[in-house]
């Protein structure tokens, strides 16, 4: 529906239809929007590996939280462009707008920063594409217990 593949079974009994929320998941390239999936469903539904773009489409699973049906939906890295190869650009052009049709069909956009590399300007631009839909926004900063051998991080 809408460019998003349906990965449902998490909740017994019930379709993606019944969602009262849907909630995307975006960020740069691996920052680790598949393991916080893989961690809220509290099963290893989501590919994860050190690759970037190892996610390509965006992926909507069925989640059940305080009684509430919830889609949850895995989206590929943002990355801008040129950043690979012709045919790498043309991979990251359909990521890139599968992740916006996601963004744009969602309730709430939780958008994943890495907190050892701190805000850079593509989690802004990212920011500023959840924005540009209205959408409801969640900040969460991922991998802060690198933080501590190296200190803070920079802002940009």
């Amino acid at each position: 529906a809408g460019g998003l593949a349906h990965r449902g079974g998490a909740v017994p009994g019930w379709a993606a239809e019944d969602a009262v929320g849907k909630v995307a998941v975006v960020g740069r390239p691996n920052v680790g929007k598949s393991s916080l999936l893989n961690a809220l469903l509290g099963q290893e539904r989501m590919v994860v590996n050190p690759v970037a773009g190892t996610t390509r489409d965006s992926v909507a699973c069925e989640y059940e939280w305080r009684g509430e049906k919830l889609l949850l939906i895995d989206t590929a890295g943002i990355r801008r462009q040129a950043a690979g190869g012709e045919e790498r650009e043309e991979l990251d052009r359909a990521a890139v707008a599968a992740a916006r049709v996601a963004i744009s069909q969602c309730h709430v956009a939780l958008l994943l920063l890495d907190a050892y590399q701190g805000l850079t300007r593509a989690d802004l631009a990212i920011a500023g594409l959840v924005t540009e839909q209205q959408k409801s926004c969640v900040i969460v900063a991922n991998k802060a217990d690198r933080l501590h051998a190296a200190g803070p991080p920079p802002l940009f």
